[in-house]
């Protein structure tokens, strides 16, 4: 009987050591990001090609920061909320008007999905990463040529590398968010007439932090 005792208190302890070892369900964790958009104009009518136009000079470069949550949902896998603030300027060049800076400051929510190997002791771990976002865009929109709505949906792919620091863990990471909803606000502006469509897409590199 003691040796019965004595097996099941080591299988127990075994158990709980292995559950010590094992990365906790829960984990947050701060990001820092460089982004890039690239922002899609459609012309009104694609038939006749209009005196007036308007299109995207170059791709636009900023930063991003923010926070971010993570909870298992099975082995591998864990659903990662986040809010982060991320700003850009883009450059638009009108026909009739020459070139124009509009100011992108957006308070975004992503919602992800990341998929990991569930075997959670190795140094480097491949992840994938897929989902989407709302964003809100705070800087002011005030052109007389064109305006923009402040709202943007995104569908978000990535890939990145979780590195064990013993104590931390680090993920850098690549993330293409493409744009789903018409960006472009019809408010009788100058150059409404010429444009359709517009879409903001956006890649971004970005380092992820939180603790072991």
């Amino acid at each position: 009987m003691k040796k019965i005792l004595l097996a099941v208190f080591v299988v127990w302890a075994k158990i709980l050591v292995a559950q010590k070892e094992f990365s906790p369900s829960f984990a947050w964790g701060f990001m820092v990001g460089f982004e890039s958009q690239t922002l899609g104009i459609q012309p009104f009518s694609a038939n006749d090609p209009e005196p007036m136009y308007a299109e995207s000079s170059r791709t636009a470069h900023g930063g991003s920061v923010g926070m971010f949550g993570r909870w298992r949902v099975w082995k591998g896998l864990w659903v990662q909320p986040a809010l982060n603030v991320a700003s850009l300027r883009t450059r638009i060049r009108f026909s009739e008007d020459g070139e124009e800076s509009f100011q992108f400051t957006d308070l975004e929510l992503p919602l992800h999905f990341v998929l990991t190997n569930p075997n959670e002791q190795f140094p480097l771990r491949g992840s994938i990463l897929l989902g989407g976002r709302l964003g809100w865009n705070f800087a002011p929109q005030n052109s007389d040529n064109l305006n923009f709505l402040r709202e943007r949906l995104g569908l978000d792919v990535g890939l990145g590398v979780e590195i064990n620091l013993k104590n931390w863990r680090l993920q850098p990471e690549f993330v293409y968010s493409h744009g789903i909803n018409n960006v472009h606000n019809v408010v009788n502006a100058k150059y409404d007439w010429v444009v359709g469509r517009m879409v903001r897409d956006k890649l971004t590199l970005r380092v992820l932090v939180w603790l072991n």
